[in-house]
């Protein structure tokens, strides 16, 4: 969730002295508390407008996609390394190339891999790591959204092709770019969870592997049905969206912490029976909790809609939600610090801590995804390090990994 720079001093002071505080009310240490549960409404995409869209493009498999890289992933630089964790350290790192790593068009947020997608950790033979990015204003096309597919088949050798995220019409003779933020993201089955845009009545896009399609017009700077085919600004993939959750209680509002919350971020966790979905809500107001939410898988890779759990949270600035074991992770950022990574139940909340802070999580820090086969916890860092030189700061954007066993007790 990107913060408006004007406003980076002041929620830094603010989200010091709340993380510091000994009050009841305002601090991070807080346990979680009970709150009131939302539910979620499925929309499908018609199947005939799917069916259609595949019988005129060429259909092809999310392998296809990773083993046909465009750009590699790369060492990361000594500003992308100063971003990274202090503690839990970063066991696995990974960065981007050039023309991704100082974007200003384009922003990473939410992060999923096929640690989610099966259980043994692999999407057919290939490792793979999804990077959820959205356009900014600069783009001329604000959250749109795309996806980061990364071949993690050789670590050494990383590599990765973008896909569009896109929404067929009703008819399926063309489609128009999905409108996601990408805060966060989950992949189980065959089906990819993205966090939608806030103050809208939209709250999950969830889009299908089965309907990746290759586009036939890849000089077109528009997107779906043109003179040449089917484009998507130029990309070679897009992957199709198959329906849609709403808010049960109607339009969701990013300024309060009492009405139908606007999720920021998701996870999957494959710890419950059966496996469910985790939400949180971002306020970069201190005054204002987030709430954490749960909602059970049902059949078809799809949720039941209804949530069986529901805290609110103290902390602050809330970018990245995990829950594994009955725990909560939830990941903090600060305007011009280190973030912070707290651990919570409704009995305890507990961060690392590193000297005498807690700010010990990476720097500008988003989502948070657990792979079930390696036991690790994959994040990524959003600012380019020309954003973080523009504030002073030292930092830049990396994908990287820790233990789930070192994250706080």
């Amino acid at each position: 969730m990107r913060i408006p720079k004007v406003f980076l001093l002041v929620l830094a002071v603010l989200a010091g002295a709340l993380a510091l505080s000994g009050t009841a009310s305002a601090a991070y240490s807080d346990p979680l508390t009970t709150t009131t549960k939302q539910n979620l409404v499925w929309h499908a995409t018609p199947a005939a407008a799917l069916t259609a869209l595949d019988n005129a493009l060429p259909n092809v498999s999310l392998n296809t996609v990773v083993n046909d890289p465009s750009y590699a992933m790369t060492g990361c630089t000594a500003a992308e390394k100063a971003a990274l964790p202090k503690a839990p350290v970063a066991t696995k790192s990974l960065c981007w190339d050039a023309e991704r790593a100082g974007s200003t068009t384009w922003v990473p947020q939410g992060i999923t891999t096929s640690g989610d997608a099966d259980d043994d950790g692999l999407w057919g033979a290939d490792r793979i790591i999804l990077s959820g990015w959205h356009g900014t204003d600069e783009l001329g096309r604000y959250n749109d959204a795309r996806i980061q597919a990364v071949n993690y088949n050789d670590p050494a050798a990383a590599a990765h092709r973008m896909m569009y995220l896109a929404v067929p019409n009703s008819t399926g003779s063309s489609f128009s770019a999905a409108k996601a933020h990408m805060g966060g993201m989950a992949w189980y089955g065959d089906k990819i969870y993205v966090t939608a845009v806030g103050n809208t009545s939209t709250a999950i896009r969830v889009f299908s592997t089965k309907h990746i399609l290759q586009l036939t017009d890849t000089t077109s700077n528009t997107i779906g049905k043109t003179s040449g085919g089917y484009a998507a600004y130029t990309y070679k993939y897009a992957m199709m969206q198959v329906g849609y959750y709403t808010y049960a209680g109607g339009t969701c509002s990013m300024a309060s912490d009492t009405g139908v919350p606007c999720f920021s971020s998701i996870s999957l966790d494959r710890s419950t029976s059966p496996a469910s979905i985790v939400t949180t809500e971002y306020f970069s107001d201190q005054t204002l909790h987030g709430r954490l939410y749960r909602f059970p898988m049902g059949t078809d890779y799809l949720l039941t809609g209804t949530a069986t759990e529901a805290v609110r949270s103290s902390v602050g600035n809330m970018q990245g939600v995990l829950s594994h074991n009955g725990k909560w992770y939830v990941a903090h950022s600060s305007a011009t610090i280190n973030g912070q990574l707290w651990g919570q139940t409704t009995a305890a909340s507990t961060s690392a801590t590193c000297g005498t802070t807690t700010a010990c999580w990476a720097v500008h820090p988003e989502a948070l995804t657990y792979d079930w086969s390696t036991g690790l916890v994959w994040s990524q860092s959003e600012w380019s390090t020309a954003d973080c030189t523009a504030q002073g700061q030292t930092c830049g954007r990396s994908v990287f990994a820790v233990p789930l066993s070192a994250l706080p007790a």
